[in-house]
């Protein structure tokens, strides 16, 4: 075992150059002096065969799964010991075996797993030499101190993962974003001056995205943007303290991931229905934003709901007939048919008469709230969404369990 106190980015790529020299078998731990973050970079042969990032595990693994494995659920209703499954490393390498997913997709995730790990190490390192003159520490661990895996089915050039790291630092640096971690979320604090100082569709996007639930790397993948390009477009409100990057927590176990169905344009999509517990109460939402509809699904799943997203506002009456939510969000304002008209036609249908209908819109006024009542909504509640306000609303016509 070789133990060293010294470790700076070019002594990763040292250790790795050397690894690949030595056809090395075992793992190389890299650990934070002052904190609990274990980095574990395992070799077979020299090459790479996976790693252990401790930052946001799971998002890291839905991330490259849902870019290169789409065909895949990033959730199922199984029982609860199978929902980690597909972001377990020797499951995916058992799907392979099983021809459901190819040889080529679990490298591609492999590989941008590490990449990632990599560029967040070259980080730690840099940030902690800089403020406080510590250097990360690692653990260079031979094959025979540590429990076989199986683990050979993809077998990574390891200095491909390190060099596509490495040019992804050099790009972050060159673009002043040092201090700007990818895994931090961004959450808009000055929402007034942020409205003055940007276009009106620039604040919507702002106000629906950056909500403090969603790292720079998930909205890259969301709006389909490099993330260099992303987090410098919104650097300049965050040097303002317009909008601050936050800590957030990893998916919980239950959580799926809905970046595939993300669609940036103005074009139809399909409607999208999103499980979470099998038994939990079906909450839909009838919008034709899709930002709103993704800020929708986030806070509901997350609470523990089952979540479904009509997009379409004339084929909502169908699929809620099909589906019986115990809960209906409806915007107000749609192309083709509004939130009034589609209200009205929920109340005709005996099957949804007793649902709540809580009517989402950008004009709290008391006009629009007579109307809704007319038409039988149960509800009101101003966008932008809230989290705290569309959870309170949620509890307040119905809890976890009664569906």
């Amino acid at each position: 075992m070789t133990i060293n106190t010294v470790f700076t980015t070019d002594e990763l790529t040292k250790q790795i150059q050397a690894s690949i020299q030595e056809q090395f078998t075992g793992k190389l731990e890299i650990q934070h002096p002052q904190l609990p973050h274990l980095w574990i970079l395992h070799f077979r042969q020299g090459h790479f065969v996976g790693c252990v990032n401790p930052v946001h595990p799971i998002r890291s693994w839905c991330q490259q799964i849902s870019v290169h494995c789409p065909e895949l659920p990033l959730y199922s209703g199984a029982p609860r010991t199978d929902r980690l499954l597909y972001w377990d490393y020797n499951y995916l390498a058992e799907l392979v075996r099983q021809g459901k997913i190819r040889r080529q997709q679990m490298e591609a995730v492999v590989a941008n797993h590490i990449t990632e790990a990599l560029f967040d190490i070259q980080q730690y390192s840099e940030q902690l030499y800089r403020s406080s003159n510590l250097s990360l520490t690692y653990k260079r661990i031979p094959a025979d101190t540590i429990e076989p895996t199986d683990s050979t089915l993809v077998l990574i050039p390891a200095m491909n993962p390190c060099q596509r790291a490495m040019h992804r630092w050099e790009a972050w640096c060159q673009a002043g974003l040092i201090d700007y971690s990818p895994n931090l979320a961004p959450v808009v604090r000055q929402a007034m001056i942020l409205r003055q100082q940007t276009s009106a569709a620039v604040y919507r996007n702002l106000i629906s995205l950056a909500d403090g639930n969603w790292t720079l790397r998930d909205l890259a993948l969301k709006l389909k943007q490099k993330l260099v390009s992303l987090t410098q477009s919104i650097k300049p409100y965050i040097d303002q303290g317009l909008i601050e990057l936050m800590e957030v927590e990893d998916f919980k176990e239950s959580f799926q991931l809905v970046i595939n169905n993300y669609q940036p344009s103005s074009g139809s999509t399909p409607t999208t229905v999103v499980s979470h517990q099998p038994k939990s109460p079906l909450i839909a939402c009838i919008d034709d934003s899709q930002s709103d509809s993704l800020k929708m699904n986030s806070i509901i799943t997350q609470a523990g709901y089952r979540f479904i997203h009509i997009q379409d506002p004339v084929k909502a009456l169908v699929i809620l007939l099909e589906n019986k939510p115990d809960l209906i969000f409806l915007d107000l304002v749609m192309p083709v048919a509004n939130g009034y008209e589609i209200c009205t036609k929920i109340r005709r249908a005996s099957v949804l008469q007793d649902i709540p209908v809580i009517i989402l819109t950008n004009n709290d006024g008391i006009i629009d709230r007579v109307r809704a009542k007319m038409v039988g909504a149960s509800g009101f509640l101003a966008k932008p969404i809230e989290k705290d306000l569309v959870l309170n609303t949620v509890k307040r016509y119905m809890t976890v369990g009664n569906g």
